[in-house]
């Protein structure tokens, strides 16, 4: 089991390398092309939205035609495009070039989701999911870090050469070892695509899980693309130490995947998703009054950043079981609706505060606390939900 797990979260752990690998090197890359660092900022953007996109067309084909064929297709074109990457000459050419790249890897995220549902129930399904967070949070706290080394000494082309080769070795590995965990494969059929699309967003209870999910995620994207300037340009840390501070997240992560299956065991996993939701509007509801009262320092932004940022290894986990339990039958479909919603929902939120570079860190927080504050309310109603007409209904 330990071994395939292991596998899963080396996929899933693309994406994060993907986006935070080259946080560091955005003020490089945009004197390096000539070009204002909300350009590259951007690229944040279009990969998510790229990634939004590959999600909604890779979940009924992995329905349709197996889990295993799209995982492989997908780690293909993340490979080839990442060593593309490496020799772009233009700031446009980067930016279509990393929808590329987001295209192949939102296979990983599709794939993983519906095979977890393929495999596991109940709390197994959330044991595996918070293993392969608490494994895959290496990822991006070791990626700013590793991003920083790679920009010092040979230059950052050579943060997307180092991407492509670890994909391609995941691809290598997982052509050998993945093995297919869809039973209930179906010939491809368009009109049954889009009756499957039709079938889960006609159910009541998927809205206010979507939406809340989609609004936290927002958040998690906001300061993802706001941190590098927040850190390095606002607070003048140098972009060696970036990845530093940033782990302070990814530690808070570790340790909430490393508990988040004994305490859903114990205590049940809405109660543990709910009070870890609690805590992120709470701490980033200081931040907010600090920012407001003029009082922003590294020590007071980096501890409530990595508490809001951290305690998501307790809500994606149990909201996604929570759901995708309720949707085994179309599993691949709705793994890519969550997907797509989050990561689409991600691409506006940093648009939104890449719009704001040079406000300080003013329109990340309130970035932040926004998508906080209605997922909050909106998981609460999805939570009621459960508790009546629609798993009656649909048992």
């Amino acid at each position: 089991m330990w071994r395939s797990v292991l596998l899963l979260a080396s996929i899933v752990a693309l994406t994060p390398l993907a986006i935070d690998m080259y946080l560091p090197a955005m003020p490089s890359m945009a004197r390096d092309f000539s070009t204002p660092l909300s350009t590259i900022q951007g690229s944040m953007s279009t990969f998510l939205i790229g990634f939004a996109i590959g999600q909604l067309i890779h979940g009924p084909l992995t329905d349709a035609l197996g889990r295993r064929p799209i995982a492989l297709l997908g780690l293909t074109i993340f490979s080839l495009s990442s060593f593309y990457l490496a020799n772009v000459t233009t700031p446009n050419e980067f930016l279509w070039v990393r929808v590329l790249q987001a295209l192949g890897g939102a296979s990983g995220s599709v794939v993983i989701n519906a095979i977890i549902t393929d495999r596991y129930r109940g709390h197994e399904a959330i044991v595996v999911r918070s293993t392969i967070i608490m494994v895959m949070t290496l990822a991006p706290m070791l990626a700013p870090t590793l991003g920083g080394m790679l920009l010092h000494f040979f230059g950052w082309r050579s943060i997307f050469v180092f991407l492509g080769a670890w994909s391609l070795m995941v691809l290598l590995w997982s052509f050998f070892a993945l093995k297919e965990s869809n039973k209930h494969r179906h010939a491809l059929n368009f009109g049954n695509i889009k009756n499957n699309y039709i079938s889960v967003v006609k159910r009541p209870l998927l809205w206010p899980w979507l939406l809340g999910m989609a609004l936290n995620s927002g958040a998690f994207f906001a300061f993802l693309t706001a941190s590098p300037y927040v850190y390095i340009e606002v607070l003048k840390i140098d972009p060696q130490s970036f990845g530093f501070y940033f782990g302070a997240n990814v530690v808070v992560m570790m340790l909430g995947a490393a508990f988040n299956s004994r305490l859903a065991r114990l205590f049940g996993p809405r109660t543990v998703l709910r009070k870890a939701q609690h805590c992120q509007l709470a701490a980033i509801s200081t931040l907010v009054i600090c920012v407001s009262m003029d009082i922003v320092s590294l020590w007071l932004l980096v501890p409530l950043c990595a508490i809001f940022m951290g305690l998501n290894s307790f809500v994606f986990p149990n909201a996604s079981s929570l759901l995708l339990e309720r949707f085994s039958m179309n599993a691949g479909t709705t793994s890519a609706l969550l997907g797509a919603t989050q990561f689409a929902m991600g691409a506006l939120f940093s648009i939104a505060v890449a719009q704001g570079h040079g406000d300080g860190a003013a329109p990340m927080v309130i970035a932040m606390f926004f998508g906080g504050l209605c997922a909050h309310i909106l998981i609460g109603r999805g939570l009621k939900l459960l508790a009546t007409g629609d798993v009656k209904q649909h048992a």
